[in-house]
């Protein structure tokens, strides 16, 4: 049975092999799209082109849809083997890390921590979002203390070595994103300020750690590859929401093949559904939470 699991995983390997390693120049045209509509949406509010409840909810749209690029970016998916386009790769890191207030020159340092030591308790920084389920206070609590997470885990252990090139830049994007924040105070009201850079952000922040950190981890009893996040299952007519999800509903082929880029994710779930199935992986109904068997079709479901 071990030889058996072994070959199917060298099988999936070999697929995956084959969605790595191009230019994503599809996620550098999301970094731009999401930055343009992020500072369009700012600029028509202070013209009065649009009313607060719209630009609300178009801020926080664009907060969630900024961190697919961060994170890709992170992974080195952009320039895959291209390294005389990582400049590219950088661009769109550090840009759209300005939307969501996580410093792309030290993600990395938080993240691949994260996916060395998925689910388990004392090494993983992302684990205390398990307890987003015990209720709204608690909801609300562990979503700052996540944000802040992402924001201060240079210092765990890390500043001390760190070069003084990566602590300028890390100073300078925090200092950039507190900077155009305060010259957004100078020209609006403060409630209408609160409600766009703290409301809207957290709307949008708030989507983005459920979905991409606590759902695809849940219930956080497994660090195994392939049992370590689950692959959440859509009907049919979530289609279009799925499309805005940009694949994160299939978080599990991220963590067994990271340099896998996002709009590959469901093309190699398809490919290799009977492996991840074969180790156990949680294949999941996105509603109920139960496993999906294979008969019902896992991608289209309904």
């Amino acid at each position: 049975m071990a030889q058996d699991l072994a070959a199917l995983n060298q099988q999936a390997i070999a697929a995956a092999k084959k969605y790595m390693g191009s230019f994503a120049g599809g996620t550098v045209m999301l970094s731009i799209a999401v930055v343009a509509v992020f500072v369009a949406n700012l600029g028509l509010y202070l013209q009065g082109s649009t009313p607060l409840w719209a630009t609300v909810l178009v801020y926080a749209v664009a907060t969630y849809l900024s961190y697919t690029p961060l994170h890709e970016a992170a992974h080195g998916n952009i320039h895959g083997n291209r390294q005389n386009l990582k400049w590219i790769n950088d661009a769109c890191g550090y840009s759209c890390a300005q939307i969501i207030m996580v410093p792309y020159s030290t993600h990395t340092v938080e993240h691949f921590t994260h996916h060395r030591f998925t689910n388990q308790s004392d090494k993983d920084p992302d684990f205390i979002v398990r307890r987003m389920a015990d209720g709204p206070v608690e909801f609300a609590k562990v979503l700052f203390q996540f944000l802040w997470v992402q924001v201060t885990f240079l210092f765990e252990g890390h500043w001390q070595q760190a070069p003084r090139r990566e602590k300028f830049i890390y100073a300078t994007e925090i200092g950039i994103a507190i900077t155009w924040r305060l010259l957004l105070l100078s020209q609006l009201p403060f409630l209408v300020w609160m409600a766009l850079i703290v409301g809207a952000y957290l709307l949008g922040a708030s989507f983005t750690v459920y979905w991409f950190a606590f759902r695809p981890h849940h219930p956080y009893t497994e660090s195994a590859r392939y049992k370590n996040t689950n692959s959440l299952i859509m009907p049919r007519w979530m289609r279009p929401l799925e499309w805005f999800w940009l694949g994160q509903n299939l978080h599990a082929i991220h963590h067994a093949f990271p340099r896998v880029p996002f709009y590959r994710y469901h093309a190699l779930f398809r490919e290799i559904e009977p492996v991840l199935r074969a180790h156990g992986a949680p294949i999941l109904g996105i509603f109920d939470g139960r496993a999906v068997p294979p008969e019902q079709g896992s991608l289209g479901r309904g």
